[in-house]
Parts: C-alpha cells; sequence; structure tokens
C-alpha cells in the first residue's frame, strides 16, 4: 500500500504560474516520483484563483465571509494568514474539508504556513493522530509582509504582522520535518525551535523552445539586444523595482527594451508611467503579459541577458535559478542571489550594488556581443543543481524515515 501525503495551500497547483505554485507542483512530482500518493486541499482566494485550473479538493476562501476580517477588521495583503482561520471553522470551510479527506494519510505537508491550523487540527482527528508534519516554509514571512505592508502606506497592522510571525514560530516549532530554501533561512528557523531542518532550495524544470516559436518570436521583439524581466504580480516584483534600477530606462539604448513576461507588466507599467521620466520609460518598454509556456520558453531562449531587480525579503527566487540555468547574461542585485551564492563566480553573472552600478551594468551588457555558456561542460554541472528534481531529491527518504518512525 503507498503512503499518503496530503498536501495544503492557498493556491491551486494544477497549472502553476508564479513561483508559490511551481515549487508546490514539483514538491508534489517528487513525493509522486518517489511511489506516494498525492492529495491535495487549497484554500484560495476565487478572486486571484478562481477562472484557473482547480484541484478536486480546492475550496474557495469567500470574499464576503466574515473570516477575511482581521480581528474584526479589514487589514491588506494578509488574507493568506486568515485563509488557515476560515479553513479550521466549522461555520467556514472545515465540514467541506473534512468531507474530502481520504481515508489515511501518512504525511502532511503545509507549504508556507497559513494553513498550519487546519495541518494540526486534522491531525487531532483520530484516524490520522499518526501522521507526520512537514512545514515547507518559502521564506520568513513575518519581515516580507511588513515590507508589502509598508510599501503600500498600510499603519495600523502590527498586531496581523505579530501574528504572522507567531505562526510560522509555531509551524516550526511544532514540525516534525521543516524544509527551508536557503542556509538563512534554515538558521532562523533552527532558532525558531524546528526540530528537525531540510535544506531544499528553489530550483527550475528545464526548457527547450519549438523552433516555430524562436522563429515566431524573433519577428516580434527587437532586433538589437534586450534584456528580460518575468514576474509574476507579487508586490515586491514591482514596488521595489526603481529602488534598485532607479526611475529611468535611459540606460537602455533606443533600439533596444525591456522586456517583461509574467502579471507583473500591468503593475510596472504604472510603475514606471508615474515617474518624471515616463516618456523614455515607456518606450523603451516591450510588455509580453502572461505566456504560455511554449512561448515562455521561446522568450527566455532568446534573451540577450536576465534582469533580476530583488530588493530585499527572504527565501529565494526562481526566477535567478531560471537565470542561471539560461547561460545568458544575468545582472540583478545581490538580494536577488540568495540561496544561490554559489552560482555568483560564473562569468555572465553581474551584481549591481546601486541603481547607479545597476544602470552601468545593463548598458555594458547590452553593448556585448551575444554569448551563452548553456554548453559549457563545467558551467552545465553546476547548472544541473539548479534542476527541481536534484533540489527537492531529498525530501520524500527523509519523510518516509519519519513515518517509519512514527509506526514503529
Amino acid at each position: 500500500m503507498r503512503a499518503v501525503v496530503l498536501l495544503l495551500s492557498t493556491y491551486p497547483f494544477v497549472e502553476p504560474r508564479h513561483g508559490g505554485q511551481v515549487r508546490l507542483a514539483n514538491v508534489s512530482k517528487t513525493f509522486e516520483s518517489a511511489g506516494w500518493e498525492i492529495e491535495s486541499v487549497a484554500v484560495y482566494e476565487p478572486e486571484s484563483y478562481g477562472e484557473r485550473p482547480l484541484g478536486k479538493n480546492d475550496l474557495p476562501f469567500p470574499q464576503l465571509s466574515p473570516y477575511r476580517l482581521f480581528r474584526g477588521r479589514n487589514v491588506p495583503f494578509v488574507n493568506d494568514l486568515l485563509s488557515g482561520e476560515y479553513a479550521i471553522a466549522e461555520d467556514g470551510g472545515f465540514p467541506s474539508i473534512q468531507r474530502v479527506l481520504p481515508r489515511r494519510i501518512d504525511a502532511i505537508h503545509v507549504e508556507q504556513p497559513w494553513l498550519w491550523p487546519l495541518a494540526c487540527r486534522i491531525k487531532k482527528m483520530r484516524a490520522y493522530e499518526n501522521a507526520i508534519l512537514i512545514y515547507g516554509s518559502q521564506n520568513i514571512e513575518a519581515p516580507l509582509k511588513r515590507t508589502i505592508l509598508s510599501s503600500y502606506g498600510v499603519s495600523g497592522a502590527d498586531d496581523a504582522i505579530h501574528a504572522v510571525d507567531a505562526l510560522e514560530r509555531q509551524a516550526a516549532r511544532e514540525a516534525d520535518l521543516t524544509l527551508a530554501v536557503t542556509k538563512a533561512d534554515l538558521d532562523v528557523l533552527a532558532a525558531y525551535g524546528a526540530k528537525k531542518l531540510l535544506l531544499a532550495p528553489n530550483g527550475i524544470a528545464p526548457w527547450s523552445a519549438s523552433a516555430a516559436a524562436l522563429e515566431r518570436w524573433r519577428a516580434q521583439l527587437t532586433t538589437a539586444p534586450w534584456i528580460l524581466y518575468v514576474a509574476s504580480a507579487h508586490p515586491p516584483n514591482f514596488t521595489g523595482f526603481t529602488a534598485c534600477v532607479g526611475d529611468s530606462l535611459a540606460s537602455i539604448p533606443p533600439d533596444s527594451r525591456l522586456v517583461v513576461a509574467g502579471s507583473v507588466g500591468e503593475h510596472l507599467y504604472r510603475t514606471l508611467a508615474a515617474t518624471r521620466w515616463h516618456s523614455l520609460n515607456l518606450s523603451r518598454l516591450q510588455l509580453l503579459w502572461v505566456l504560455q509556456d511554449e512561448d515562455l520558453a521561446a522568450v527566455k531562449s532568446l534573451a540577450h541577458a536576465y534582469l533580476l531587480p530583488i530588493q530585499h525579503g527572504g527565501g529565494s527566487n526562481i526566477k535567478t535559478a531560471e537565470a542561471l540555468y539560461s547561460g545568458a547574461y544575468v545582472v540583478g542585485t545581490e538580494a536577488a542571489f540568495r540561496g544561490f551564492e554559489d552560482h555568483l563566480g560564473l562569468p555572465e553573472v553581474s551584481v549591481a550594488k546601486s541603481p547607479a552600478e545597476m544602470q552601468a551594468t545593463i548598458r555594458a551588457v547590452l553593448s556585448r556581443p551575444a554569448q551563452s555558456t548553456f554548453s559549457n561542460t563545467n558551467s552545465r554541472k553546476q547548472r544541473d543543481s539548479l534542476l527541481w528534481n536534484c533540489c527537492l531529491a531529498p525530501i520524500p527518504a527523509a519523510v518516509e524515515s519519519l513515518v517509519k518512525r512514527a509506526r514503529e
């Protein structure tokens, strides 16, 4: 009989787009490849995910639910935190979740801390009292939440930030196994009291583009060297852009472009349109919006350089792994390479420590001839360590050891 793992999240991952979904989809594949049976429940925001493919047990967190209020008031950007309370409430999501639980659960994997209350409630049920609890941390959430709220000018939310901090400390303390994506996060989680820790970095899936897709996108993109920025609409991806790059795209030549793919596009457009250099900025910008996988693979394959304007935060960035894997030039902030410090010696990688240095580096990189070290044997070995099947491989064995101990 195959062991069963229940994956809990605040987003569906049937068709992964943003980094959290991509990581969880690959966690699922890793367990499945190791012979596990996968069950999952996502308590998701329908306004964000309702039109996308859903898992059979995924449950909407209604916009009009009283659980959308934090301690009786409306606090923006904390629906992830509030989803845990909704999920365990008898007048919320728990009755629906209880009906879809499998007869047997050997391990409960909670991706990010938000549904930790649900995992604890499930484990208290007699049928699942021996289930192993796994906390899949993607970053240290409380400082990131504070940064997001501050960037939007949200005040009076300290109690919400404290609640986030308390929840992730609880998850680290109570989990039988805690996963960290960087060594720095691992050290923080250890200080929180994590019993057993495992470093499971963020990675990528290799991509290849068809000849037809490459030809189609060559025709739509400038023939001059251009730099690519791929990101989701996660607020830090655009609120800190000008702090990293400056408020002007003058470092990009008139015949070149900053090519932007992903749902960050409309937000970045507004950010750059609001500067004093708006006309210049918009003339250097080419928005591709959210692309299908085949098209995104072609665009990534054609990029002369990748831009990583990551200001701060915890965890590590999947887009950094993609950029490093590409073999093209990579220009990023110091924060962009959290968790990927071993790759900083690659010849195509440039780290900028200020907006002025970022602008100078972008200008220099776009003036260089196209170059790719993708096929270089030594570099390729280093890049293979970025693949998901390498990054997440230790997880099933670590969980199986804990399950075996629990059974004994």
